[in-house]
């Protein structure tokens, strides 16, 4: 992921550096175990753990680089960068293991803590929206289905769906961090041919993981496409919010709008809705990524090699693709300016039609034809807007409405209060922020 579109603390997870002390950790809690469960000599397991615990990481790197342009592989390359480094007790660094033992359970550890740090980040944007949707409770504006005005809803019922979504993303974040916080160190096909199973429950709990219940020479990849996937939903429910809010920020509707707006380099009067642009586009990568990831899942019998190029990049530029996008979506939350006096202006521009449905169904109510009372009030919303008389006033000119509803009754249904009585019931389900 480019520089433009990653934020700290996300970015210095997947550096090169993080990568490589990811892979000195696991090789260190191997050592260790081994020289407890007396599989290599107690002295040099030691010599391990304590040169791993002050080798310089920078130096490493650059002779295990070195290694591999001759050798052409990462990992046997960094061990035998370690091999170097450790001198005599070398030759027990990565006894019995295969990459993958080392390369999996690393990935593990880096993917449940950028977990943690989204779900961090993912939080403070659920705050923001929750105290746009109390705050804006109760301000009318009006709903749109197909992008034509539909009936009255309040801001503050946008703002909740919106949190509903965001808890739910957490959920999914919570459960994919679930699943992928597993280790394996079980050997290159799975069977601990030259490991234990002792071996691989130790180590994971010097991790922070749990063994997984199997594996062959890898974890299995739904694991990976699970988490990828969950991100991917985020991206959706950031890209959904981003539309919208894009929406409504255009000139014909100016109903909310980015609090920081980036003009044009040439038009000065411009606002334009640029991050929430930004997100929307984003999102497009996560769903492409978790595409590949769910491609991933497939591999020749018990490892090959055609899903490590794909995981070098969807994995790290998804996590910092979509830590930005949230923190992004904070700050647009934030700073977000709901601009009340236009969306009354707007509930206004249809003079009532958008209270049809309550004069629709009253009328059949009170015993009038469905299709005929769906005709009278169609023809009676158009005449509002030809017209520019209020829909009420009209039903009550009508005879053929009269005789069905007093004056008072109009009045009522196609009073906003009417289409609102039930906000508070809503808020009420979702609780407290």
């Amino acid at each position: 992921m480019i520089e433009r579109y990653s934020l700290p603390p996300m970015r210095e997870l997947w550096t090169e550096e993080a990568r490589f002390r990811r892979w000195v950790e696991v090789e260190r809690a191997v050592a260790r175990v081994q020289g407890d469960l007396g599989l290599i000599p107690d002295e040099a397991s030691r010599a391990i753990v304590e040169g791993l615990d002050r080798v310089d990481i920078p130096r490493l790197i650059a002779r295990a680089k070195e290694i591999e342009a001759r050798i052409g592989h990462d990992v046997l390359s960094f061990v035998r960068a370690l091999e170097e480094e450790l001198g005599e007790a070398g030759r027990f660094v990565h006894f019995g293991l295969t990459s993958y033992d080392v390369v999996d359970t690393a990935r593990s550890m880096a993917m449940r803590d950028a977990l943690a740090i989204l779900i961090d980040a993912l939080d403070r944007l659920r705050a923001a929206v929750w105290e746009k949707a109390e705050q804006y409770k109760l301000t009318p504006m009006v709903g749109r289905t197909h992008g034509v005005h539909a009936e009255p809803i309040t801001a503050g019922l946008k703002f909740l769906l919106w949190y509903a979504e965001l808890s739910r993303d957490r959920e999914r974040l919570l459960s994919a961090k679930e699943a992928i916080s597993v280790g394996k160190i079980s050997g290159s096909v799975g069977t601990y041919a030259h490991l234990s199973p002792e071996v691989e429950r130790r180590v994971c709990s010097l991790l922070g993981l749990a063994p997984a219940p199997i594996s062959n020479q890898a974890l299995q990849r739904d694991r990976h496409a699970q988490v990828l996937t969950a991100l991917a939903i985020v991206g959706g429910t950031l890209e959904k919010m981003a539309t919208e809010i894009r929406n409504l920020h255009r000139t014909e509707i100016g109903e909310l709008l980015e609090g920081k707006p980036h003009g044009s380099s040439s038009m000065p009067h411009k606002r334009n809705p640029s991050t929430c642009e930004t997100i929307s586009g984003l999102a497009r990568l996560l769903r492409a990524n978790a595409l590949a990831a769910l491609e991933n899942m497939a591999v020749w019998h018990e490892q090959d090699l055609t899903r490590s190029s794909v995981e070098r990049v969807v994995i790290p530029d998804s996590f910092l693709a979509c830590h930005f996008m949230v923190h992004r979506m904070t700050e647009v939350m934030e700073n977000l300016k709901v601009e009340e006096e236009r969306m009354r202006e707007n509930l206004g521009m249809t003079y009532g039609a958008i209270f049809s449905q309550a004069l629709l169904l009253k009328l059949v109510e009170r015993g009038m034809a469905r299709w005929k009372a769906h005709e009278l009030v169609a023809g009676l919303a158009r005449r509002a807007q030809e017209e520019g008389v209020p829909l009420g006033e009209l039903a009550s000119r009508d005879p053929e409405c009269s005789r069905f509803l007093s004056g008072e009754e109009i009045s009522e249904l196609t009073d906003i209060r009417y289409f609102l009585r039930w906000v508070e019931e809503i808020f009420g389900r979702l609780g407290a922020g």
